[in-house]
């Protein structure tokens, strides 16, 4: 096997997948978890593309040896030692064999340099299948299980870990409900099947179609909608006055939709404002409110002039409860996530 080619274009890949996270992150603010996962997605996206042309190159290189050697070793292996006893072969039939063999020899390395040519980024076959089996299993369990997650986990309100994974759970319900369904129906006409016999390897099967399947079903309503609106836009983007109105109509919308996210913000700042002057410095709640308090953007504080009173006597904590913070806490995310 030639490493070299294999090996560069990894490590190459690796480092412009590292500089494009550096240019549209910011893996500083970010946790490492959150960086590693979007890290490796788009790293396994790359090598994809990248190790494609060294793959179809490695295995047309073995293909053709299939076809003109009917073997499968990357090159044509011939023994030279002849598996009998000279004490029941006589010198003559021995001088025979030799010669034969000799000439096999003379016409397997004609054939291989003429018909066969050994690839410069040729890559055994067992290195790509452990490959494409780390790629495959770890795309599908970023796609099914962690991105998903992740996306619901940062925008829940809960104040607990257990508290955001089952709001994440609950959220992605659509999403999961749909690929059961998929998989129940697969599973069930396997089973129907005369003579089926499920096992490990079977339902391995059964979920990497399920998951293929919706995977289609997504691209075909995907591309039903960009196969008209893609031509469309590129239409309209040689037409100056078109883009023009349409910019326009874009920046006040956007602008529209900016005085709405205040407007919002706003409004969730006086009712945090009324939470934190009546929730007392010892109130189980009181750690939920200052984490709120904490995600606002310091202008807005400045403005609505927060107020954290000591005194515990003063004020009634009747109504502040752990699920209502909860809720207002995932309203202040989404509502400074649209401002932002």
């Amino acid at each position: 096997m030639i490493i070299g080619p294999f090996v560069l274009e990894i490590v190459v890949t690796f480092f412009i997948v590292a500089c494009l996270l550096q240019k549209y992150g910011n893996c500083r603010k970010h946790h490492i978890l959150v960086t590693a996962n979007v890290f490796i997605a788009w790293y396994f996206a790359f090598i994809i593309i990248c190790i494609l042309p060294l793959d179809v190159s490695s295995t047309a290189y073995r293909q053709c040896l299939r076809d003109n050697f009917d073997t499968t070793t990357p090159y044509p292996v011939v023994t030279t030692e002849i598996p009998t006893n000279s004490s029941e072969v006589s010198n003559a039939s021995s001088f025979e064999q030799n010669k034969s063999i000799q000439n096999i020899v003379d016409f397997q390395g004609l054939s291989f340099e003429n018909a066969c040519q050994l690839p410069w980024s040729y890559v055994s076959d067992e290195v790509l299948q452990s490959l494409w089996r780390v790629v495959y299993w770890t795309a599908q369990t970023l796609t099914w299980i962690i991105l998903p997650m992740m996306q619901s986990y940062s925008t829940a309100g809960d104040f607990t870990i257990s508290g955001k994974l089952k709001t994440a759970l609950v959220e992605n319900a659509i999403y999961y409900g749909s690929y059961l369904l998929i998989f129940g129906v697969l599973l069930i006409y396997v089973v129907l099947q005369p003579n089926s016999n499920l096992d490990g390897s079977h339902l391995k099967v059964i979920c990497i179609t399920a998951s293929n399947t919706w995977g289609l079903f997504l691209l075909v309503l995907l591309e039903g909608y960009g196969l008209v609106e893609i031509p469309r836009k590129l239409w309209n983007t040689t037409k100056k006055g078109y883009m023009l109105n349409f910019l326009y109509f874009k920046a006040s919308k956007v602008s529209a939709e900016r005085c709405e996210a205040e407007e919002r913000i706003d409004d969730l700042m006086e009712e945090i404002t009324h939470i934190s002057n009546t929730t007392p410095a010892n109130h189980p709640t009181r750690p939920y409110v200052d984490l709120i308090l904490e995600k606002l953007p310091d202008e807005r504080k400045s403005v609505t002039q927060l107020r954290r009173s000591r005194d515990d006597g003063r004020f009634s904590i009747d109504g502040i409860s752990v699920k209502g913070l909860a809720k207002l806490h995932k309203q202040v995310v989404k509502s400074l996530f649209f401002h932002c």
